[in-house]
């Protein structure tokens, strides 16, 4: 009777062992044919993803400011005993402008604390100034601005920017030019390798701003030249300011068919 028990314990742990053996490779199994699988569906995935190129646009664009803002100062003075008031001064700017055709509503406080800041001169007198700016639209329209303001001894006028009425409109513009050109330029990449450019799949904006030349010394250009003008006996062209030249890029992605 024990000896049938033996025996019958040793078929059960043969069993037993082979059962084990078996659902380790039934797992081993699996687990190669879900390897297989992922490996299999992303090299599937990767056949099918569509190619791309990607390139980057630049566009620029140069104008000619019409807004140039002439920034001075009117500063009450002493002429012997009298003094000559901000109000007299500004009434005889404005009645001066008007004259020569400027209109006044271009003309303007430089800010809100523009209105009086004292200057200390000499003893206890002391002496107001104001802060100015008008808005022309051309070199000619500058030189006889500063015709004026030296006529009633201004201080400190100058050119303090120039911009354009139509700038946002221009900038939209190179935008357009930047996006056409990332095109043309992946058309032309592809076209060297027997491809074809396809349908935008990312376009990005990159950089966009606008170069400006400082016009420190134009005052002094703008007199020499109106001199120049009175002695010559014909009429000169109007000299124009340095352009602003407006610069955008984009980076663009393109499939390729």
């Amino acid at each position: 009777m024990a000896r049938f028990l033996t025996i019958g314990n040793l078929v059960k742990t043969k069993f037993e062992k082979q059962l084990k053996t078996d659902n380790m490779k039934h797992i081993l199994i699996l687990s190669i044919f879900m390897m297989a699988s992922y490996f299999a569906g992303a090299q599937i995935s990767e056949q099918g993803a569509k190619p791309y190129i990607e390139v980057v646009g630049n566009g620029e664009m140069e104008i000619i400011p019409n807004e140039i803002y002439i920034s001075f100062t009117l500063k009450e003075r002493m002429d012997g005993k009298k003094k000559i008031t901000i109000e007299d001064q500004e009434r005889e700017m404005k009645k001066q402008l008007q004259k020569a055709g400027f209109n006044l509503d271009n003309l303007s406080l430089a800010d809100a604390s523009a209105g009086f800041v004292p200057v200390k001169r000499k003893k206890q007198e002391v002496l107001t100034s104001k802060n100015y700016i008008i808005k022309v639209a051309t070199t000619n329209e500058v030189a006889s601005v500063f015709d004026v303001l030296d006529s009633v001894e201004a201080l400190n006028a100058d050119i303090s920017r120039v911009a354009h009425s139509e700038i946002e409109k221009y900038r939209k513009e190179v935008k357009i030019i930047a996006v056409k050109a990332a095109r043309e330029k992946a058309g032309y990449l592809l076209e060297a390798i027997g491809e074809s450019v396809g349908k935008p799949l990312m376009i990005q904006e990159r950089e966009s701003y606008d170069d400006i030349m400082p016009m420190a010394n134009y005052r002094m250009k703008a007199m020499s030249v109106m001199a120049d003008s009175e002695m010559a006996p014909e009429e000169l062209p109007e000299l124009s300011f340095q352009k602003i030249k407006l610069k955008y890029s984009v980076f663009a992605r393109f499939a390729i068919e």
